[in-house]
């Protein structure tokens, strides 16, 4: 109810104990008068509730609010990365070297190079994880979550020294086989002409040899 009426309510009530007759009648009897404040009683319950309404913030009816993209891939990012510490990490790589009789200062060389020893990296090819592992490759080395750093790196190291293996034990063979695949390397019957393969190699030995 608006001001206005309640005003013009509380007016009436006045004038009529002001014009009580002078024969004894009034117009302000007990039945008014009981009248008047349950009806006053109701509008002002009506008008508090109205502001009440007004006050509430607006309903959500999703519940939810949904995170932007950017955030949420900056959280996932935050949350691995504080899953996975660098002495976890390192502890993979000694295990690996230990087990596929690589060195360790390679295997280090690889990551950083490959990820900057980011477990959720992913390139525009589709390599993922630590040693960004193809897909089909990740699969064939047993691999079933890339994303995962022991798993990345176990096959990483282990591919790795398959191609070490295969080109006995020649380092940069092995890194370009890593890098372009080791059909590029046998038809070129070494390094390939590739600038991203040579730079590639070229970066990973200067860090292995420092």
């Amino acid at each position: 109810m608006e001001i206005r009426e309640l005003q013009k309510m509380m007016q009436y009530e006045a004038m009529s104990i002001l014009t009580s007759g002078s024969n004894g009648f009034s117009s302000h009897s007990p039945m008014m008068e009981l009248a008047f404040k349950q009806l006053l009683q109701e509008q002002l319950s009506k008008a508090n509730t109205l502001q009440a309404t007004h006050s509430l913030p607006p309903k959500n009816h999703n519940h939810t609010y949904p995170l932007n993209n950017t955030l949420t891939t900056s959280y996932a990012k935050m949350t691995a990365t504080s899953d996975t510490t660098t002495k976890e990490i390192d502890t993979l790589i000694q295990d690996a070297a230990k087990k596929y009789q690589v060195d360790e200062r390679l295997i280090r060389s690889v990551i950083q190079t490959e990820s900057n020893f980011n477990p959720l990296a992913k390139s525009s090819a589709g390599a993922q994880g630590l040693m960004q592992l193809m897909p089909a490759t990740a699969r064939g080395l047993g691999v079933t979550n890339p994303y995962d750093p022991q798993q990345n790196i176990q096959g990483g190291v282990k591919y790795l020294k398959q191609m070490m293996d295969r080109y006995n034990g020649h380092t940069e063979l092995a890194l370009a086989a890593y890098n372009a695949g080791p059909g590029n390397v046998d038809k070129h019957q070494g390094v390939p002409p590739f600038k991203e393969t040579q730079n590639y190699v070229q970066k990973i030995m200067h860090q292995y040899l420092a």
